[in-house]
């Protein structure tokens, strides 16, 4: 699997741009990540059959997501790749992002344009939350970290560090 970044444009396959598996991590589910169809993508909207036209409206071009425990099984991270036909409609779909109603915002230091949220403990799964959502180029990241409350901000902030480097220099 490879993959190239030149000028914010993402070629190859989009698998290859997913945050790595910290070596002391474990895959959950396929090593190399899923791929995600705009279909697969819009099944993540309640309002699935609008985000799917969306999708196909603005270009959407492929997707791909990859979970992990960290190595001291503290931690559930899960990361979603979605690459758009261009950096601003990357751009907006990071924009329109709206937070869940019980997130609190807090900010990635040194990344002004990233959005993130620390959610409280969901009783139907017994973990709380972090996400953070971005783009960089053509591609729009999102990063989770689910855990026992509370969910280091620390953790999450790292993961957004290196998908941004990874998005950023390909390596």
């Amino acid at each position: 699997m490879t993959g190239k970044v030149a000028k914010g444009v993402h070629t190859g396959d989009i698998r290859y741009f997913l945050l790595p598996v910290p070596s002391d991590g474990s895959a959950v589910g396929p090593a190399d990540g899923d791929p995600l169809t705009a279909d697969a993508v819009a099944g993540f909207y309640t309002n699935s059959s609008e985000v799917l036209k969306i999708l196909k409206q603005v270009g959407y071009k492929d997707g791909a997501s990859r979970s992990y425990q960290t190595g001291d099984a503290k931690y559930h991270v899960d990361v979603r790749l979605l690459h758009f036909g261009s950096a601003d409609v990357a751009r907006k779909w990071a924009a329109s992002d709206q937070g869940l109603p019980t997130g609190t915002a807090f900010s990635i230091p040194g990344y002004p344009d990233e959005k993130a949220y620390d959610i409280p403990l969901d009783p139907e799964y017994g973990e709380a939350r972090l996400r953070a959502v971005g783009f960089r180029g053509d591609v729009f990241f999102e990063v989770d970290v689910f855990g026992q409350p509370p969910v280091d901000h620390a953790v999450l902030i790292d993961r957004v560090r290196k998908q941004i480097d990874r998005l950023d220099t390909g390596s």
